[in-house]
């Protein structure tokens, strides 16, 4: 494993998740977790027709759909090329996941940073992680899925 011991890992939507399983899997690896417009379990934050919609206008209008999901989910403009495929494979995959069961095992601090209008991953999904997570501190910040202001990620991390 790359990361040093005593290492902090931050994880922003669906790395949140990642980062969640990364601190379960090695707690001793990790002394600290920063989460930001994080989920454990999307599927219970949507219905089934949300979700097979999003799907569908993934299917049929591709990259232009990713790049209006992007607009919403990161308030700056960027450019970057997605496998289309791989990309429609790995949503299929997260909508499936719920690693809610794992919470109570994750020992370390974790600092989750919320938008409160966050339209990707509402606001109650940092209430549930809130409230299930041993060691948790939530950060909230006017906005959505992510600040707009950066500089409050490294003013968070400072506290870990």
């Amino acid at each position: 494993m790359l990361a040093e011991k005593g290492s902090v890992l931050i994880g922003w939507s669906m790395g949140a998740s990642l980062a969640l399983m990364m601190a379960y899997l090695f707690p001793d690896r990790f002394r600290g977790l920063l989460l930001i417009g994080a989920s454990a379990c999307f599927s219970c934050l949507w219905s089934e027709k949300n979700l097979r919609g999003f799907l569908i206008r993934l299917e049929r209008d591709g990259e232009n759909f990713l790049k209006e999901f992007r607009s919403k989910a990161y308030p700056k403009h960027f450019e970057d090329h997605i496998d289309l495929e791989g990309a429609k494979a790995f949503l299929k995959d997260y909508m499936k996941l719920d690693i809610r069961s794992l919470l109570p095992y994750i020992r370390q601090k974790v600092l989750l940073l919320h938008g409160t209008k966050d339209p990707v991953v509402p606001f109650s999904s940092a209430l549930t992680l809130y409230n299930m997570l041993r060691n948790a501190k939530l950060i909230t910040f006017p906005g959505g899925h992510f600040p707009e202001h950066e500089s409050i990620i490294l003013e968070v991390l400072k506290s870990l």
